[in-house]
């Protein structure tokens, strides 16, 4: 909810201003009780305007009608309406002395502790902001913005905070809201309760609506479980089901690559390539696929492309590692020679790095280098 919006909803709830006609109060008492009901009056037409100058300058004058003994509701919603304004002007600290003087006099005012949790999470204070949210939740009993209390918690990263947080907001809620026990599964499934979150996605398989956000979730949860195969199949649903999800058919393809199906993985990494923003990951995983399929020459081109298009930061050299064996594998030597070079001069995995080299310096015939590198891979190989 936006301050503007929340503040001005907390000004216009106005105290009713009961004058009290009393046989025994004072006719001053009463033409003073006018006087505030008047001022009072226009200072909420104001802030209905959102002529916040005006407004203040009423309330200033409200003041003088009104003190905390005589009046002490309409005292405290005086203050706490100044504080929302100078919570608008970007006051804070203003605000938060007119909401402390508020409480003062009336420490169980429920919408003071409501501008206190705006002030908070505007400064980031996320737990003074929580702790006053359920401050106002205790005396309002409003557990609806204990699904608030969860967004607070997850802002923070306490994903099991959240989860506490959101189930009381889900047991206020009942069956009126329907993505409840969605939401509740998407903050299970960050704090890692990946169990229980696929139980709180499984009734939304189904589901128009969420029916492929459901699948798609459970299937990230399974891989994070270890079971690839349940993961996959969950994935596959969540495609047929209509599901256009980034990261589908790269994490179908990691399932795939995980069963060692090298062919199905390559066709998903092939996709995600053409429509996933993890073009670099899936081109990699792709490339590793086609050599342990043995279609050499494809990998060779998949970690060309990875080198040819590197960035700044260059590219991982174990790609030049495995660009080496396809090259191997199809007779290119010179070249593989380079890229194992490459490879020892970056330092990576200087043992199985020379113990390759030397391998196509005995295809090459050249014995001298080949006994150089063997020496070196068992010095490396500690």
């Amino acid at each position: 909810m936006k301050v503007k919006k929340l503040m001005t909803a907390l000004m216009l709830s106005a105290v009713m201003l009961m004058p009290g006609f009393a046989p025994a109060v004072k006719a001053d008492d009463t033409a003073e009780a006018q006087k505030l009901d008047t001022v009072y009056t226009l200072a909420l037409n104001a802030i209905a305007e959102e002529d916040y100058e005006s407004a203040k300058e009423y309330l200033s004058i409200c003041f003088v009608y009104c003190t905390p003994e005589s009046n002490p509701d309409v005292y405290a919603d005086l203050l706490l309406k100044r504080a929302c304004i100078d919570l608008i002007d970007g006051k804070d600290e203003l605000a938060l002395l007119s909401v402390e003087a508020a409480l003062k006099v009336q420490p169980d005012m429920a919408d003071a502790y409501l501008v206190l949790t705006q002030v908070y999470a505007g400064q980031g204070d996320v737990d003074k902001a929580i702790e006053n949210l359920e401050t106002y939740i205790d005396l309002t009993e409003d557990t609806e913005l204990y699904e608030t209390v969860a967004q607070l918690h997850e802002a923070k990263g306490d994903y099991e905070s959240a989860v506490a947080a959101y189930d009381k907001y889900v047991a206020g809620a009942g069956a009126e809201v329907e993505e409840a026990g969605f939401q509740s599964g998407l903050y299970r499934m960050e704090s890692g309760k990946y169990e229980s979150a696929i139980e709180a996605f499984t009734p939304y398989k189904e589901s128009e609506l969420y029916g492929a956000g459901a699948l798609y979730n459970i299937g990230i949860c399974q891989m994070s479980l270890g079971d690839y195969a349940a993961a996959r199949e969950s994935l596959t649903a969540c495609e047929e089901k209509g599901g256009g999800f980034d990261g589908l058919y790269y994490n179908r393809g990691i399932c795939a690559l995980m069963a060692e199906e090298w062919e199905s993985a390559a066709a998903d990494f092939e996709k995600s390539i053409e429509s996933e923003p993890y073009k670099t990951d899936a081109a990699y995983n792709l490339g590793i696929c086609q050599m342990q399929a043995e279609a050499y020459e494809e990998a060779i081109s998949s970690f060309t492309g990875l080198i040819d298009n590197a960035g700044e930061e260059g590219v991982n050299d174990s790609v030049y590692y495995y660009r080496a064996i396809c090259l191997t594998a199809v007779g290119k030597l010179e070249e593989a020679l380079a890229d194992y070079t490459t490879c020892i001069e970056h330092e990576y995995e200087l043992a199985q790095s020379y113990y390759q080299r030397s391998q196509v310096y005995a295809s090459l015939g050249d014995a001298e280098k080949q006994t150089a590198d063997l020496e070196a891979s068992l010095k490396y190989a500690g």
